[in-house]
């Protein structure tokens, strides 16, 4: 099967599907906002793209959803679009100029997912021709433990929650850390610390985080990396310029770097590979509210 998408920037994307294999599905979330979850989103996936990775973020964070700003860009497509006036979800994916593929969501889209089974088998569906076309698909969720939340994070392969030292990020990490676990103990999750004071910091709050994964939850989680404060980040932000491109030898350039290559080695363990995203938010629904009961 074969498709084409084309971008606002005329970019044509030949998508055939491959066979069996599946993209790989990675949720970028936090505890709460403000951690800088979708800058480090942004740049892991374009970090991807230069091993010569096929990535797509598709951008579920409602209130704070801003990838395609940090790409430096304007998109007025989403999922909403796709479900409520039936365009063809090549049309709703957006080529970037950094090589990496957007599906924008919105809080209508994700409403009508939350509430319509019927959405999602027709996202599904939608989604088969396109489900081994990317090596990655990297979803940058929103903050906390909203159901429109963990509906993606209990669908993915592995989950990097971005904590920062501020007291509030770390109790509100370990809330996701906590939920994510009761409900799949097998699901990888590794701890991303970001604007820490120096590299031992960061260190320091896996070590908490995972001893009280072990203690009171009975399991572990891994260490994703972390990234110092650096004022060259926060210009790359201000300029709408991912920072890997921004400045491509600095050491938050570096440290995204070392941080998929321990994403990407780990393995999976999970009943899903065969699934796609959204095949899996549908099947996971019913464990969902047995949750919220």
């Amino acid at each position: 099967m074969n498709a084409k998408t084309t971008s606002t920037y005329g970019t044509t994307i030949n998508i055939k599907n491959s066979g069996s294999k599946k993209s790989e599905i990675i949720a970028i979330t936090s505890g709460k906002g403000g951690v800088g979850k979708t800058t480090i989103a942004v740049n892991m996936a374009i970090a991807m793209q230069k091993l010569r990775k096929r990535v797509l973020i598709i951008d579920a964070d409602l209130h704070l959803g801003n990838v395609d700003l940090n790409l430096g860009m304007r998109t007025d497509k989403s999922i909403a679009d796709v479900v409520r006036n039936d365009l063809p979800l090549n049309k709703a994916i957006v080529s970037t100029p950094v090589k990496v593929d957007l599906l924008p969501a919105s809080s209508a889209s994700i409403d009508l997912i939350e509430s319509e089974p019927a959405v999602l088998e027709k996202l599904a569906e939608k989604f088969k021709r396109f489900e081994s076309y990317y090596d990655y698909i990297i979803i940058d969720t929103g903050a906390g433990i909203a159901m429109n939340v963990l509906s993606f994070l209990f669908g993915a392969d592995k989950i990097c929650v971005v904590i920062t030292p501020d007291p509030a990020s770390i109790t509100d990490a370990y809330a996701v850390i906590k939920v994510v676990k009761t409900v799949n103990k097998d699901i990888p999750i590794f701890l991303i610390g970001n604007m820490v004071n120096h590299a031992d910091e960061g260190d320091i709050l896996y070590k908490k985080m995972n001893l009280m994964a072990h203690k009171f939850l009975n399991n572990q989680i891994y260490y994703g990396g972390s990234l110092l404060k650096d004022e060259l980040v926060a210009r790359s932000v201000k300029r709408q310029k991912p920072f890997v491109l921004d400045h491509p030898s600095g050491m938050a350039s570096n440290g995204v770097r070392a941080m998929i290559r321990r994403i990407m080695q780990a393995s999976i363990n999970n009943g899903f590979y065969n699934k796609n995203i959204f095949e899996r938010v549908l099947e996971t629904k019913n464990t969902q509210l047995e949750w919220n009961l």
